[in-house]
Protein backbone atom coordinates (compact mmCIF):
# COMPACT_ATOMS: atom_id res chain seq x y z
CA UNK A 1 0.00 0.00 0.00
CA UNK A 2 1.95 3.52 -0.89
CA UNK A 3 2.00 5.88 1.52
CA UNK A 4 -0.91 8.28 -0.18
CA UNK A 5 -3.39 5.78 0.21
CA UNK A 6 -2.71 5.28 4.53
CA UNK A 7 -4.80 7.39 6.28
CA UNK A 8 -2.80 10.10 7.43
CA UNK A 9 -3.77 8.83 11.61
CA UNK A 10 -1.80 6.17 10.54
CA UNK A 11 1.22 7.33 8.74
CA UNK A 12 4.59 7.21 10.90
CA UNK A 13 6.55 10.55 10.73
CA UNK A 14 8.79 9.74 8.07
CA UNK A 15 5.72 8.35 5.73
CA UNK A 16 3.82 12.25 5.85
CA UNK A 17 6.92 13.92 5.23
CA UNK A 18 7.09 11.35 1.87
CA UNK A 19 3.38 12.34 0.92
CA UNK A 20 3.89 13.55 -2.64
CA UNK A 21 2.04 17.46 -3.87
CA UNK A 22 -1.84 16.16 -4.29
CA UNK A 23 -2.06 18.27 -7.52
CA UNK A 24 0.61 20.37 -9.85
CA UNK A 25 0.81 24.10 -8.67
CA UNK A 26 -0.78 27.28 -10.67
CA UNK A 27 2.34 28.22 -11.93
CA UNK A 28 4.92 26.97 -13.91
CA UNK A 29 8.89 26.21 -12.88
CA UNK A 30 9.82 29.55 -15.13
CA UNK A 31 7.04 31.56 -12.91
CA UNK A 32 8.95 30.17 -9.43
CA UNK A 33 12.51 30.95 -10.70
CA UNK A 34 10.89 34.43 -11.54
CA UNK A 35 10.02 35.00 -8.35
CA UNK A 36 13.11 33.73 -7.04
CA UNK A 37 15.36 35.91 -9.11
CA UNK A 38 13.17 39.25 -8.50
CA UNK A 39 14.64 38.26 -4.82
CA UNK A 40 17.87 37.92 -5.92
CA UNK A 41 17.45 41.13 -7.73
CA UNK A 42 15.54 43.15 -4.84
CA UNK A 43 18.58 41.95 -2.17
CA UNK A 44 21.84 42.79 -4.34
CA UNK A 45 20.61 45.70 -6.00
CA UNK A 46 17.14 47.77 -5.98
CA UNK A 47 16.84 47.44 -1.28
CA UNK A 48 20.89 48.86 -1.21
CA UNK A 49 20.18 51.28 -4.14
CA UNK A 50 17.12 52.68 -2.25
CA UNK A 51 18.77 53.09 1.04
CA UNK A 52 21.71 55.36 -0.76
CA UNK A 53 19.90 57.38 -2.74
CA UNK A 54 19.59 60.32 -0.29
CA UNK A 55 23.30 60.40 0.26
CA UNK A 56 24.74 60.28 -3.92
CA UNK A 57 28.28 60.83 -2.20
CA UNK A 58 27.78 57.45 -0.30
CA UNK A 59 31.40 55.07 -0.92
CA UNK A 60 31.05 52.80 1.52
CA UNK A 61 27.71 50.78 2.39
CA UNK A 62 27.38 50.24 6.21
CA UNK A 63 26.13 47.50 7.97
CA UNK A 64 23.26 49.09 9.02
CA UNK A 65 22.60 50.06 5.22
CA UNK A 66 22.95 46.58 3.95
CA UNK A 67 20.39 45.17 6.48
CA UNK A 68 18.21 48.32 6.05
CA UNK A 69 18.92 47.36 1.84
CA UNK A 70 17.70 44.06 2.55
CA UNK A 71 14.88 44.87 4.69
CA UNK A 72 13.62 47.18 1.65
CA UNK A 73 14.28 44.57 -0.85
CA UNK A 74 12.60 41.83 0.84
CA UNK A 75 9.62 43.98 1.40
CA UNK A 76 9.05 44.40 -2.31
CA UNK A 77 9.66 40.72 -2.83
CA UNK A 78 6.40 40.43 -0.90
CA UNK A 79 4.39 42.51 -2.55
CA UNK A 80 5.43 40.95 -6.06
CA UNK A 81 4.98 37.25 -4.61
CA UNK A 82 1.18 38.60 -3.61
CA UNK A 83 0.22 40.86 -6.38
CA UNK A 84 1.63 38.00 -8.56
CA UNK A 85 0.08 35.18 -7.03
CA UNK A 86 -3.42 37.23 -6.76
CA UNK A 87 -4.04 36.58 -10.13
CA UNK A 88 -6.35 33.99 -9.49
CA UNK A 89 -7.87 32.35 -6.46
CA UNK A 90 -6.51 29.22 -7.90
CA UNK A 91 -3.01 30.63 -7.45
CA UNK A 92 -3.87 32.30 -3.91
CA UNK A 93 -4.78 28.94 -2.70
CA UNK A 94 -2.15 27.02 -3.74
CA UNK A 95 0.15 28.97 -1.49
CA UNK A 96 -1.69 27.57 1.32
CA UNK A 97 -1.64 30.38 4.08
CA UNK A 98 -4.17 28.92 6.05
CA UNK A 99 -3.42 27.42 9.42
CA UNK A 100 -2.46 24.14 8.14
CA UNK A 101 -2.45 21.10 9.99
CA UNK A 102 -0.91 22.09 13.18
CA UNK A 103 -2.20 25.14 15.59
CA UNK A 104 -0.40 27.88 14.55
CA UNK A 105 0.83 28.17 18.81
CA UNK A 106 2.57 24.96 18.33
CA UNK A 107 4.24 26.26 14.53
CA UNK A 108 5.98 28.88 16.78
CA UNK A 109 7.41 26.77 19.01
CA UNK A 110 8.70 24.18 16.24
CA UNK A 111 10.57 27.64 14.60
CA UNK A 112 11.82 28.65 18.50
CA UNK A 113 13.27 24.78 18.55
CA UNK A 114 14.61 24.89 14.73
CA UNK A 115 16.33 27.90 16.18
CA UNK A 116 17.78 27.08 19.02
CA UNK A 117 18.88 23.57 17.54
CA UNK A 118 20.59 25.53 14.85
CA UNK A 119 22.34 27.80 17.64
CA UNK A 120 24.28 24.48 18.53
CA UNK A 121 25.08 23.38 15.70
CA UNK A 122 26.41 26.41 14.16
CA UNK A 123 28.20 27.82 17.90
CA UNK A 124 29.38 24.86 19.77
CA UNK A 125 31.42 22.81 17.06
CA UNK A 126 33.05 26.19 15.36
CA UNK A 127 33.55 27.48 19.20
CA UNK A 128 32.33 30.80 17.67
CA UNK A 129 29.51 32.10 19.05
CA UNK A 130 28.32 35.65 16.64
CA UNK A 131 25.43 36.62 15.62
CA UNK A 132 23.97 35.88 12.12
CA UNK A 133 25.16 37.80 9.05
CA UNK A 134 21.37 39.25 7.88
CA UNK A 135 21.96 41.14 11.63
CA UNK A 136 25.29 41.44 11.69
CA UNK A 137 25.28 45.19 11.93
CA UNK A 138 22.63 45.23 15.11
CA UNK A 139 24.29 47.61 16.53
CA UNK A 140 26.31 50.37 14.39
CA UNK A 141 23.32 53.14 14.30
CA UNK A 142 22.10 52.92 17.92
CA UNK A 143 18.09 51.94 18.41
CA UNK A 144 17.85 52.68 14.62
CA UNK A 145 19.81 49.76 14.07
CA UNK A 146 17.82 47.28 16.59
CA UNK A 147 14.49 48.25 15.09
CA UNK A 148 15.33 47.73 11.58
CA UNK A 149 17.12 44.25 12.40
CA UNK A 150 14.16 43.37 14.84
CA UNK A 151 11.54 43.98 11.60
CA UNK A 152 14.12 42.63 9.58
CA UNK A 153 14.66 39.24 11.38
CA UNK A 154 11.24 38.78 13.40
CA UNK A 155 9.10 40.09 10.58
CA UNK A 156 9.97 40.93 7.02
CA UNK A 157 12.67 37.82 6.57
CA UNK A 158 10.09 35.23 7.59
CA UNK A 159 7.21 36.34 5.28
CA UNK A 160 9.39 37.62 2.64
CA UNK A 161 11.54 33.84 2.34
CA UNK A 162 8.49 31.36 3.48
CA UNK A 163 6.33 32.68 1.00
CA UNK A 164 9.45 32.13 -1.84
CA UNK A 165 11.16 29.19 -1.25
CA UNK A 166 8.15 27.42 1.26
CA UNK A 167 5.08 28.84 -0.75
CA UNK A 168 6.03 29.09 -4.66
CA UNK A 169 9.61 27.22 -5.23
CA UNK A 170 9.29 24.03 -2.85
CA UNK A 171 5.81 22.49 -4.06
CA UNK A 172 6.95 23.12 -7.62
CA UNK A 173 10.04 21.47 -7.01
CA UNK A 174 8.36 18.28 -5.53
CA UNK A 175 6.01 18.09 -8.25
CA UNK A 176 8.90 17.73 -10.58
CA UNK A 177 11.35 16.26 -8.80
CA UNK A 178 9.83 13.78 -6.44
CA UNK A 179 8.86 14.45 -2.11
CA UNK A 180 12.04 14.42 -0.90
CA UNK A 181 14.22 15.58 -4.32
CA UNK A 182 12.27 18.99 -4.06
CA UNK A 183 12.80 19.60 -0.42
CA UNK A 184 16.53 18.99 -1.09
CA UNK A 185 17.03 21.37 -4.01
CA UNK A 186 14.88 23.87 -2.26
CA UNK A 187 17.32 23.62 0.53
CA UNK A 188 20.35 24.02 -1.73
CA UNK A 189 18.74 27.19 -3.36
CA UNK A 190 17.90 28.08 0.31
CA UNK A 191 21.65 27.69 1.17
CA UNK A 192 23.79 29.50 -1.85
CA UNK A 193 21.47 32.49 -1.66
CA UNK A 194 22.10 32.88 1.81
CA UNK A 195 25.69 32.02 1.73
CA UNK A 196 26.25 34.32 -1.11
CA UNK A 197 23.93 37.58 -0.10
CA UNK A 198 24.62 37.50 3.53
CA UNK A 199 27.44 35.77 4.83
CA UNK A 200 29.56 37.11 1.49
CA UNK A 201 28.88 40.43 3.00
CA UNK A 202 30.53 39.94 5.98
CA UNK A 203 32.73 36.98 5.11
CA UNK A 204 35.63 39.16 5.86
CA UNK A 205 34.67 39.78 9.79
CA UNK A 206 34.17 36.35 10.36
CA UNK A 207 36.71 34.14 11.50
CA UNK A 208 37.71 31.39 8.48
CA UNK A 209 36.80 28.49 10.40
CA UNK A 210 33.52 30.26 11.00
CA UNK A 211 32.45 29.99 7.03
CA UNK A 212 31.47 25.82 7.05
CA UNK A 213 29.31 26.71 10.23
CA UNK A 214 27.71 30.52 9.65
CA UNK A 215 27.83 30.53 5.92
CA UNK A 216 26.48 27.17 5.00
CA UNK A 217 25.18 25.12 8.15
CA UNK A 218 22.98 27.50 9.24
CA UNK A 219 21.23 28.67 6.10
CA UNK A 220 21.11 24.63 5.03
CA UNK A 221 19.65 23.60 8.57
CA UNK A 222 16.75 26.70 8.20
CA UNK A 223 16.45 25.36 4.66
CA UNK A 224 15.93 22.05 5.69
CA UNK A 225 13.49 21.86 8.74
CA UNK A 226 11.54 24.58 7.40
CA UNK A 227 10.89 22.72 4.07
CA UNK A 228 9.83 19.92 6.45
CA UNK A 229 7.99 22.47 8.42
CA UNK A 230 5.44 23.36 5.43
CA UNK A 231 5.29 19.82 4.01
CA UNK A 232 4.40 18.11 7.62
CA UNK A 233 2.33 21.27 8.24
CA UNK A 234 0.77 21.57 4.80
CA UNK A 235 0.86 25.29 5.35
CA UNK A 236 3.22 28.26 4.21
CA UNK A 237 1.29 30.41 7.06
CA UNK A 238 2.78 27.63 9.60
CA UNK A 239 6.48 28.42 7.99
CA UNK A 240 6.02 31.95 8.50
CA UNK A 241 5.18 31.86 12.03
CA UNK A 242 8.12 29.16 12.48
CA UNK A 243 10.60 31.70 10.85
CA UNK A 244 9.19 34.12 13.72
CA UNK A 245 9.65 32.68 16.65
CA UNK A 246 13.15 31.49 15.12
CA UNK A 247 13.46 34.76 14.57
CA UNK A 248 12.92 36.04 17.89
CA UNK A 249 15.68 33.79 18.97
CA UNK A 250 18.22 34.85 16.73
CA UNK A 251 17.27 38.17 17.44
CA UNK A 252 17.78 37.67 21.35
CA UNK A 253 21.13 35.73 20.44
CA UNK A 254 22.70 38.32 18.73
CA UNK A 255 21.87 41.34 21.68
CA UNK A 256 23.27 38.73 24.21
CA UNK A 257 26.36 38.28 22.29
CA UNK A 258 27.00 42.00 21.32
CA UNK A 259 26.29 43.20 24.61
CA UNK A 260 28.34 40.51 26.38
Amino acid sequence: MSDSSLDRREMTFRQKLSIPESSDTPWSMMDATIIVLVLLITLILVGPSIVTLPSANVTVITPFMLMFGWAIGQVITIAFVVINRRSSPESWQALKLDKGLIPQPIAVLVGVAIALTTDLIVSLPSSQFLPIPEIFGLQTEGVGSLVVAALFVVLIQPIAESLVFQGVLLPKLRVIMGPWGGVVMTTVIFTVIHYGIFYSSYESNYPQEAMLWYGIAYPLVFGFTFSLLKVYAQSTRAVILGRMGAGVILLLTALILVSG
